[in-house]
């Protein structure tokens, strides 16, 4: 039993795991066991101190990378938004260009003087709602794209928050490692 203490001392002793390890040899068989427990468990706890702190590391990592890409496609979002409203402005102004020119038409061929009257009264108002429609939609699209960017900006101040917190973490599992390492002397 004392040559596997031994052999089992010299390993730990070889891996720089136990200063104690290495004399278990010639120690009595229950000295020599607690050292190499104490070498082992102090190992151990390394072991899954280090796996701990890769595992929160990587876990950050990931979850950062996924706000980040989420951020992105809240920038393309708001970017898609102002091509949207841009679009939608475009068709209502060729729609009031159709409807100013049927009615120029209309009232041409009936005879109508389009500079005055009738005809000007009701191509001022078309032209008014027409101006007043594109106004708010592009209000509506600028405020889409304000939440949008600020989503973004969210996001990605959460995803800063992620990583400096896994690093808080690992700070403090190592911290936690090394206090029970002293405690055990």
């Amino acid at each position: 039993m004392q040559l596997a203490f031994a052999a089992i001392g010299k390993v730990f002793a070889g891996l720089g795991l136990s200063g104690a390890a290495g004399g278990a040899a010639g120690a009595a068989g229950t000295a020599g066991g607690a050292a190499i427990g104490s070498g082992a468990l102090g190992a151990l706890q390394g072991f899954t101190t280090v796996l701990k702190v890769l595992g929160g590391l990587g876990a950050a990592a990931a979850s950062a990378r996924a706000d980040n890409a989420a951020a992105d496609q809240a920038e393309l979002q708001a970017g898609q938004e102002q091509l949207a409203g841009e679009q939608r402005k475009t068709r209502m102004s060729r729609e009031l260009a159709r409807v100013l020119g049927n009615n120029q038409v209309a009232y041409a061929a009936a005879g109508i003087d389009l500079t005055q009257g009738v005809a000007a009264e009701n191509a001022a108002a078309a032209k008014q709602r027409a101006a007043s429609e594109i106004s708010i939609d592009q209000q509506d699209t600028e405020f889409r794209r304000s939440l949008l960017k600020m989503r973004a900006s969210g996001l990605r101040d959460r995803a800063r928050s992620t990583k400096g917190g896994a690093m808080l973490g690992a700070l403090g599992d190592i911290a936690g490692y090394g206090i029970s390492l002293a405690e055990r002397g």
